[in-house]
């Protein structure tokens, strides 16, 4: 049985190392991570919509714990005494989309999105320590979209709107190869989704997100431990591709004011690598779930609430909670 450590940050938590990591014969396996910047459950209700033309600002506040490490089978990993994996994020996004169509309704734009991310990991005496590289900014990430305008019904009504962005993850947060746990992935992620939502009757809504991730080599690879595969010294890896989807159904209980459940479900569809060859056993999964709150501010504002709890968990930690705060301005 092998299980990858990975960074963490957003709401990707960290994989362990395997229960041989303390056997006298051999070194820890090499650390692999999975993007420390990506979207897990950040967006929710109503995300096709984009706020108005222009400019528009989204401030989010994250929270999450973990004090439980997952192997390739969902157990827990017993090598690990009492770990403790927190996260607070501060995401900052600036999103821009031209009042100008280009036909279809099509409207293009861009997004940029900078994080402050804060780690802390904790662990008992009696097993391995995984050391955190404290407070930061994370990865940037950017790219362009095309916004469409709403589907409206004979009454004026929206019934569907959509959005298509292939967003970059950007190397360019804080990083330390001696940590086992850092803000920064220290490496170029491709990461394109399609945001979508669907009313259909008054007041009701469900949204969606998909996610498509590619990742590039990171050639500094991160560990606190000497690290070693197959015989050789690690000087590469490259985390596998994975896909998730966000998804919403929400109820609107009163005048611009709606209640409904929120997830997310990642799953990794290849392997790891480490120089070149493949980490076997090293693919991530999980399933979050939870209640939501959206309040309509006004047409481009919003206040968004979002709870998650995780379950079905391979080859990461799994979190108890996590919890979001998320505004957004037009401007």
């Amino acid at each position: 049985m092998k299980i990858k450590q990975t960074v963490l940050y957003s709401l990707l938590a960290l994989s362990a190392q395997c229960a041989n990591t303390l056997a006298a014969d051999g070194p820890p396996p090499p650390g692999v991570a999975e993007p420390s910047g990506i979207n897990l459950g950040g967006t929710s209700f109503y995300d096709g919509f984009a706020g108005l033309p222009g400019y528009s600002y989204q401030s989010y506040l994250r929270y999450s714990s973990a004090t439980s490490i997952r192997d390739d089978s969902g157990s827990k990993v017993s090598a690990f005494d009492d770990p403790k994996i927190t996260a607070t994020q501060w995401i900052n996004q600036i999103t821009y989309y031209s009042p100008d169509s280009i036909g279809a309704g099509a409207h293009l734009g861009w997004s940029l999105l900078l994080p402050v991310v804060a780690l802390d990991g904790t662990f008992g005496a009696n097993g391995p320590a995984l050391k955190d590289n404290a407070t930061g900014l994370g990865d940037i990430t950017a790219g362009p979209l095309i916004q469409f305008d709403p589907i409206v019904d004979a009454h004026g009504r929206p019934v569907f709107v959509q959005r298509l962005s292939l967003d970059f993850l950007l190397p360019t947060g804080k990083y330390d190869e001696h940590k086992d746990i850092n803000a920064s992935s220290n490496f170029v992620s491709a990461n394109p989704y399609w945001a979508a939502t669907w009313m259909p009757a008054p007041r009701w809504e469900m949204s969606w997100r998909w996610h498509y991730l590619y990742n590039f080599k990171n050639n500094d690879p991160a560990s606190s431990s000497a690290q070693v595969y197959q015989g050789r010294l690690v000087d590469d890896t490259q985390a596998g591709q994975a896909t998730w989807l966000n998804f919403t159904a929400s109820y609107e209980i009163f005048p611009n004011i709606s209640a409904g459940l929120n997830g997310y479900y990642f799953r990794q569809l290849t392997d790891d690598k480490v120089n070149g060859s493949r980490l076997e056993d090293s693919r991530e999964k999980v399933l979050g779930l939870g209640p939501g709150l959206f309040w309509k501010i006004r047409d481009g504002d919003g206040l968004w609430l979002n709870v998650y709890k995780e379950s079905d968990v391979e080859n990461r930690a799994k979190n108890d909670f996590l919890v979001q705060l998320r505004v957004a301005f037009h401007l």
